[in-house]
């Protein structure tokens, strides 16, 4: 209460405990003596004690329903605590929750990545295995290229006819004629019977070159020189090489050497 107020309400009393002598020498006649003049303030006196027990009981009353009050905004606050506490707990088990998705997420991304390394790896390995595939491939048809070749090389030496003077010789036995004279006579000219070699000699220099620039193995180039000089006499590489010779052909003659060292 403001204190302008205490002091309007204190003037009150006061007047009203002033005035009350005057309205009651008005109403009930002056008092004899002293004593009565005093008795005419106990009705005033009761009637402000009254007025202080009444307001004792009010303020007991406001402060009960003040008391009352508080112990609202406490129980009120007390709930909110508790919804605080709830809600901490249900945020705290949230997080665990997106603390196990994000561990599941980890693992299956995990998995993922060793799926995708498993994948790469199988990849890996398959395309080895399609490389190798292809080169066995590869070696395989060159292979059955070579031995069609040496099949049209031999075709061409069967039907090969050559001339010696007043006879002739074919086939194989005109290779064997035509070295054992080069090796007779190194120093002379065999022009007229070479002309007759030529289809033979571009097949097979064909089929050395094919081979020489075949891209396999060291082991695989040797095993299809190997095959090629099986298939190839003495007596066709003395004249191969005569031929080189006669013909300049440098790079033919080394082949020629280097397949010579084949020979079984």
């Amino acid at each position: 209460m403001k204190k302008k107020h205490i002091l309007w309400i204190s003037a009150g009393v006061l007047t009203i405990w002033a005035l009350s002598g005057f309205f009651i020498s008005l109403w009930f006649g002056k008092p004899d003596g002293g004593g009565t003049f005093g008795d005419m303030f106990g009705a005033i006196n009761a009637l402000f004690s009254g007025f202080a027990f009444a307001g004792l009981i009010y303020t007991i009353a406001v402060q009960r329903q003040e008391l009352q009050e508080q112990r609202k905004s406490i129980d009120m606050q007390t709930n909110e605590m508790k919804l605080q506490v709830n809600a901490s707990k249900m945020q705290t088990e949230e997080l665990a929750l997106q603390r196990e998705a994000i561990q599941m997420q980890t693992e299956e991304l995990a998995l993922q990545r060793k799926a995708i390394e498993m994948q790469t790896e199988e990849t890996a390995r398959s395309a080895d295995q399609l490389e190798r595939q292809k080169q066995v491939m590869d070696y395989q048809l060159t292979l059955t290229t070579v031995n069609d070749l040496i099949k049209l090389k031999n075709s061409i030496l069967d039907k090969l006819k050559v001339a010696f003077g007043n006879s002739d010789a074919t086939g194989f036995e005109a290779i064997e004629t035509l070295s054992g004279l080069m090796e007779d006579h190194p120093n002379r000219s065999f022009d007229t019977q070479l002309i007759v070699l030529r289809r033979y000699f571009s097949t097979y220099t064909l089929l050395i070159e094919f081979i020489s620039k075949a891209n396999f193995s060291d082991v695989q180039v040797n095993d299809l020189k190997r095959i090629v000089m099986a298939n190839t006499s003495v007596e066709e590489v003395n004249v191969l090489e005569r031929i080189a010779i006669s013909t300049s052909n440098q790079q033919l003659r080394a082949f020629i050497k280097d397949f010579a060292k084949y020979n079984i």
